[in-house]
């Protein structure tokens, strides 16, 4: 009799510890209310120092109460092994959902398969933003998001159709690019590379110079500042990947004398500072990619995903330009949302 029942017993720990490592891999939510919680972990590769994913972190939150969802947000301080670690640790407690922002599009890949085979693809990731490099797995269920390379060609499109209203044969540049490896960085290079060839326009931008300016206005400016040293008056456009470093561009070029005008230059993002430089005249355009739209979509599939919906692989949000036509329009949404 009691080894039947220390067989028993040994029978109901071995049950208690398979459905624990269960938990562990298909995602045990906390109760609340006398429901389960759901519980998603979003892996970020940086907040409080960037002037985009500090707005994009709030409105994550404001998603996930707004659900009831438990949200476990990371911060990897740009730094691609704490982002690693940090991933493999939301997995380990157990989140129902994973969503990355990774910091290199490249370097994520291997801990993102790793995920996949550790959970036997029963852990739904999904990248946020920023895209990997390649951009589709068979390890990922989706991408949600900007679209960088598309965004990067009508950066492009615009720029073209701007000298041909200007009647400009040929415009020297320098291009200020987002963080090396980042895939924003990469596909708004790229995207407005292929848009100024496929206009036929590829020979009337000289590049002087590209450079990383790893999303920072402080980086940007002092860039310029050498920029202007260098080229003098050669220099007439400054192709940006971002609104920061579109700030420090003007810093840069309001404490060297210039007019507004002088030196075109643009962003993308639609900040308060930059829509107001447009309405000045110092900056011709930028690309408005709301944190909050760009949270809320990621949102969205994660619950349609958990909900147990199909979705595409690649669910893109809308990114319209602003310009001096529309920028009186535009300020007081951007007001509100980059307070």
């Amino acid at each position: 009799m009691k080894k039947q029942v220390k067989v028993l017993l040994f029978a109901v720990v071995l049950i208690t510890f398979a459905f624990g490592a269960f938990m562990v891999y298909a995602g045990g939510g906390e109760k609340k209310g006398g429901k389960e919680q759901i519980t998603v972990g979003f892996s970020l590769p940086f907040i409080e120092d960037s002037p985009y994913v500090f707005p994009y972190a709030e409105a994550l939150k404001k998603e996930a109460a707004k659900r009831g969802w438990k949200l476990i947000m990371t911060d990897a301080s740009g730094d691609l092994n704490k982002q690693v670690n940090q991933v493999e640790d939301l997995v380990a407690k157990g989140v129902d959902g994973l969503m990355i922002m990774p910091v290199d599009a490249n370097g994520i890949v291997s801990v993102i398969n790793k995920v996949y085979e550790e959970t036997n693809g029963k852990l739904p990731v999904i990248t946020s933003n920023v895209m990997t490099d390649p951009p589709k797995l068979d390890s990922l269920i989706g991408f949600a998001g900007p679209n960088s390379y598309l965004e990067g060609r009508l950066m492009g499109k615009t720029y073209v159709e701007y000298l041909d209203s200007k009647g400009i044969d040929k415009i020297n540049f320098c291009e200020i690019t987002g963080t090396a490896g980042y895939s924003a960085a990469i596909d708004r290079q790229k995207g407005f590379a292929d848009q100024v060839k496929e206009m036929g326009a590829e020979d009337r931008f000289i590049l002087l110079d590209r450079q990383p300016g790893d999303w920072s206005p402080d980086k940007a400016q002092t860039m310029t500042e050498n920029w202007l040293t260098t080229y003098g008056d050669k220099l007439q456009m400054i192709y940006s990947h971002n609104d920061g470093m579109a700030i420090g561009i003007c810093k840069a070029l309001q404490n060297a004398g210039l007019k507004p005008g002088q030196v075109i230059f643009n962003g993308c993002d639609g900040q308060t500072a930059a829509v107001k430089q447009i309405k000045d005249g110092w900056q011709l355009f930028t690309v408005f990619q709301s944190p909050a739209v760009d949270a809320a979509t990621s949102m969205q599939v994660m619950e349609k995903i958990l909900n147990g919906e199909k979705v595409d692989y690649y669910t893109y949000m809308d990114t319209p330009i602003i310009n001096s036509d529309n920028a009186d329009k535009y300020l007081p949404i951007v007001e509100e949302l980059w307070k």
